[in-house]
């Protein structure tokens, strides 16, 4: 009985893991190319937001231009020059906000969410 309910508690866990989620869509994800890249350079870690082909895109921090040290993507639609951000995990979320605004004149997109103020700003590289 106690396998059992191990077994049911791990499934649950597992099944709610943003990483399972990102699995299913993982091989069309990395066929897709990239099409826009913006970058902030910061002390530590320079921040990275990648626009892929088929709607999806990659947000990630990269320690001294080297391994990247966090991942967070997901999928988008886009609306003229407002994308909306589904992230795949929540904390991308909570960094970025779940909307952006591309610049095309100044090269920047400019990330927010429902409340007013700009939580990101990257520059087109």
């Amino acid at each position: 009985m106690k396998f059992i309910q191990i077994t049911f508690l791990s499934g649950i866990i597992f099944s709610c893991s943003p990483n399972l989620k990102f699995s299913k869509d993982k091989a069309a994800f990395e066929a897709s190319a990239v099409v826009q890249r913006y970058k902030a350079v910061a002390d530590m870690n320079d921040f990275y937001f990648e626009l892929r082909e088929n709607g999806y895109f990659e947000f990630y921090r990269q320690l001294f231009d080297s391994v990247k040290n966090s991942r967070y993507p997901g999928k988008y639609t886009r609306n003229n020059d407002t994308l909306l951000l589904n992230f795949y995990n929540n904390k991308g979320k909570e960094i970025l906000g779940n909307k952006a605004l591309i610049n095309s004149v100044k090269k920047e997109i400019i990330f927010f969410d429902n409340y007013p103020g700009v939580k990101k700003r990257l520059i087109f590289n």
